[in-house]
């Protein structure tokens, strides 16, 4: 009897040392954070879907979806959301990929962009996942009671989700190097645009020689469509000049 007396007083100190410290350590304190260097406006906010059938160019968008979900697999994940009227086309690829569900041949890939947005809107990273096609899709039913609901405005009522899982080839990091990829090209372009081939003036349709040039140079005036050379410090035209002899 004594010891249940023990063992039911060192239950109440206990509880009581938990509430005491709960209430000397604010919500702050105790709340874990990313960072000390991390704030709102550089943290992700927000997602945006992209997808994309395997062999076209007809990209359709999507901003509603609410959670990415890891699914067991390299290059597996799951989407989640609220059913919606703007996610109409998602629904006919995801009917079409599910169509595909036991075929060898699958005529229905998806390619699949995830974009992740700071708060300030800024592109953090794109998961970019490769020939992808539906494996599972179903609709459920989330009471309020303990919940983080998807929406803001919900009455207290049942919140309809759906979830729909994806199994994927690959799955690539795109940081959107754009910038340096400008650059690249910018330089390939220059090595093309040769002054001494021909000068651009301000407008784009014609053009004007060289003012130094060595003897000898070639120049395509695209004003007069005709192909002139250097001599003795004079443009002259040679279209025509050259070439195989054609017999009349």
């Amino acid at each position: 009897m004594q010891n249940k007396r023990l063992a039911v007083m060192s239950v109440i100190v206990c509880a009581a040392m938990i509430f005491t410290i709960s209430m000397l350590y604010s919500h702050t304190d105790l709340q874990a954070f990313g960072g000390t260097t991390l704030n709102p406006a550089d943290a992700a906010k927000t997602i945006q879907v992209r997808i994309t059938p395997q062999g076209t160019i007809n990209e359709k968008t999507f901003d509603s979806f609410s959670r990415i979900g890891f699914v067991a697999g390299g290059s597996n994940f799951l989407l989640e959301s609220i059913p919606s009227k703007d996610k109409k086309p998602f629904y006919l690829l995801v009917k079409n990929s599910l169509a595909d569900k036991n075929r060898n041949n699958k005529s229905n890939l998806l390619d699949i962009s995830i974009d992740i947005f700071s708060g300030d809107g800024e592109v953090i990273e794109t998961l970019a996942y490769d020939q992808c096609s539906v494996t599972e899709y179903f609709v459920h039913g989330i009471d309020s009671k303990g919940t983080i609901l998807f929406l803001k405005d919900n009455d207290g009522s049942v919140e309809i989700r759906e979830v729909t899982k994806f199994q994927c080839l690959s799955l690539t990091l795109d940081l959107g190097n754009y910038n340096k990829a400008f650059e690249i090209l910018q330089k390939s372009i220059n090595v093309t645009n040769s002054e001494n081939f021909e000068i651009i003036t301000e407008d784009p349709y014609f053009s004007r020689p060289p003012r130094d040039s060595d003897e000898g140079a070639l120049f395509f005036n695209s004003n007069t469509n005709t192909l002139q050379k250097y001599v003795n410090g004079t443009w002259v035209n040679i279209s025509g000049k050259g070439g195989p002899i054609i017999a009349k």
